[in-house]
């Protein structure tokens, strides 16, 4: 055999099941992250979801009794597992870690049904974990919530592959669930199938593939999810204030929260940025470059009565990462937009994949120009995932240093403060840093003494998390207070929840974080809600104690 044969065998072999195994075997080998409990805690984060949890698990239902950033469903996994292994951070944490894995590992599942050659799918799975694993915020941020969509796509390219209507079915069910755990996200792998739906009568890809059937088999599996929970909330009077929450957060969230990020939100700054390598965006935008390919090759393809079955199956995935990317432009610099390049990236190596096979089919022999141009995308993605890899995650490091016999201190310190572990019942095995451990001790024993099990404590801004930790009710129906400022309504029942009924006790904290200043504040209605809570908490309240970071008042009559 030739050097070029053995060349070409190398590149075009075609994956087999083992490799799916190595692949998913390699995501769980660099996302290991043997230190994750060690953290400052995020009490904001952690507050948008623990008290709801903690309501769900009294036989509280979501809207009619408190308000949820997402969709309920976001609440419902988390609490079932803390139901079977106790009601702690800890958990939640362990919960968020092992669902952001699953989450690219539905990716590799994508891309090993797209891509058939071997050779592309390592370096691709080595950027699907460097790239898009959310390094700071995977314990307390994403979890399952991105991977319902995956699986609803994955779902339909099994469909698509097989022509067995079981798994468009499945696909809608896992639609449904990803809709009420997050809106975008059910709202986008509909999409997703629509738009292939709506191919299938263009490409006549079989007798009961087109766009009737399909449709009709998909909304049966949407159904099955949707119409059940839907007529429990209607019958717990909780479907109004669902929707009617859906829309506040889509429409008002933005306006009142404002994201100061600059983003190409105009017609104009977005073809500026996509064309003009200065502008300030121009580095995010570069995945338009992929879609904007794909897109003109498939309805090329199209065109000329070409269409496959996996080039629709490609279409799937296009469409959902397209408008997954362009939704994550709310805030670009946050996780949203890293996780959104998972369908990019499977998008991208798969037309790598679709080039090595044209061009094997075109040439008797495979040109050593598309040898080494293959060569060099996927060497610079190794290099690419490797400097990522030891620039961004703790664990490469620390391995060096184990390697070397010599120890940075990192396991000793939390963003440059000393570390202690904690002993309170809802936080669980976890490793803080010692001034926050000081905070949350001293608040438990001083609630401990002062508050019985079932009288509320309000907490403001934004710690509903403490009410969580301190196993204490909270006001109203917003944990979170902040998150009533996006409807007047909402705002004006919390006060008024307040005034009718004010806690005996309050604890606040002693700094607004920046982005008061920096965000909240440049909405004049913000600055006023805040005052007026303040207002009434210096004309109801007297200082009755503190922590290092909080303040504690006392009802004054």
């Amino acid at each position: 055999m030739s050097i070029q044969e053995s060349v070409n065998r190398f590149l075009l072999s075609r994956r087999k099941p083992k490799d799916l195994f190595l692949l998913s075997l390699l995501v769980l080998l660099l996302l290991w992250q043997p230190f994750y409990l060690h953290q400052e805690l995020n009490l904001f984060e952690l507050g948008l979801y623990l008290p709801g949890i903690d309501a769900i698990s009294k036989g509280l239902v979501p809207f009619r009794d408190f308000f949820h950033l997402r969709g309920p469903f976001e609440l419902y996994v988390p609490a079932f597992l803390m139901k079977i292994f106790g009601f702690r951070v800890d958990v939640l944490a362990t919960y968020f870690y092992l669902g952001t894995i699953l989450t690219i590992l539905v990716a590799v599942l994508i891309a090993y049904e797209l891509i058939q050659q071997r050779f592309l799918l390592y370096p691709l799975v080595l950027i699907l974990a460097t790239r898009t694993f959310p390094r700071v915020v995977f314990t307390f941020w994403g979890g399952m919530r991105y991977a319902w969509g995956l699986l609803a796509i994955w779902c339909l390219i099994r469909f698509l592959k097989s022509n067995r209507p079981g798994w468009l079915l499945a696909a809608g069910c896992l639609a449904a669930i990803g809709l009420l755990t997050s809106i975008e996200i059910g709202v986008i792998a509909v999409a997703a199938f629509m738009a292939v739906a709506a191919m299938a009568s263009y490409t006549a890809l079989g007798s009961r593939r087109n766009g009737p059937f399909w449709s009709w088999v998909f909304l049966s599996g949407f159904s099955l999810i949707a119409l059940p929970y839907g007529i429990y909330m209607l019958s717990q009077n909780a479907l109004w204030p669902y929707l009617h929450a859906q829309w506040v957060v889509v429409t008002n969230m933005q306006k009142t929260f404002l994201q100061l990020d600059r983003v190409p939100n105009t017609i104009p700054m977005f073809l500026h940025a996509i064309f003009f390598p200065l502008d300030k965006s121009f580095y995010q935008m570069t995945p338009m470059y992929c879609y904007m390919f794909f897109f003109s090759l498939y309805f090329w393809r199209m065109l000329h009565k070409k269409i496959t079955a996996l080039e629709q199956a490609a279409l799937a995935v296009a469409v959902y990462g397209l408008i997954s990317f362009l939704t994550s432009f709310r805030k670009i610099s946050f996780m949203g937009y890293e996780m959104s390049l998972q369908p990019e990236k499977i998008v991208l190596f798969f037309m790598l994949g679709q080039f090595m096979a044209w061009a094997q089919e075109r040439f008797a022999k495979f040109k050593w120009l598309g040898v080494v141009l293959l060569a060099a995308v996927v060497i610079s993605s190794v290099i690419y995932s490797v400097g990522r890899f030891k620039t961004r995650f703790y664990k490469t490091s620390w391995a060096c240093q184990l390697i070397s016999g010599k120890d940075g201190g990192q396991r000793a310190l939390i963003n440059g403060s000393p570390v202690t572990s904690i002993d309170l019942p809802r936080i669980g095995h976890m490793i803080i840093p010692v001034w926050q451990a000081k905070d949350l001790e001293q608040l438990k024993a001083f609630v401990d003494e002062h508050v019985p099990m079932h009288e509320a404590v309000w907490m403001y801004p934004e710690l509903g998390s403490l009410n969580f930790i301190l196993q204490r009710p909270w006001v109203g129906r917003f944990p979170v207070a902040t998150l009533s400022w996006m409807d007047e309504g909402w705002f004006d029942d919390y006060i008024a929840t307040l005034e009718s009924n004010p806690p005996r006790y309050a604890i606040v904290a002693k700094m607004k974080h920046f982005y008061f200043d920096t965000s909240y504040f440049l909405v004049p209605a913000n600055r006023i809600k805040h005052e007026r809570l303040m207002q009434f908490l210096y004309n109801h309240y007297v200082m009755e104690g503190q922590t290092p970071t909080y303040f504690i008042y006392r009802r004054a009559h």
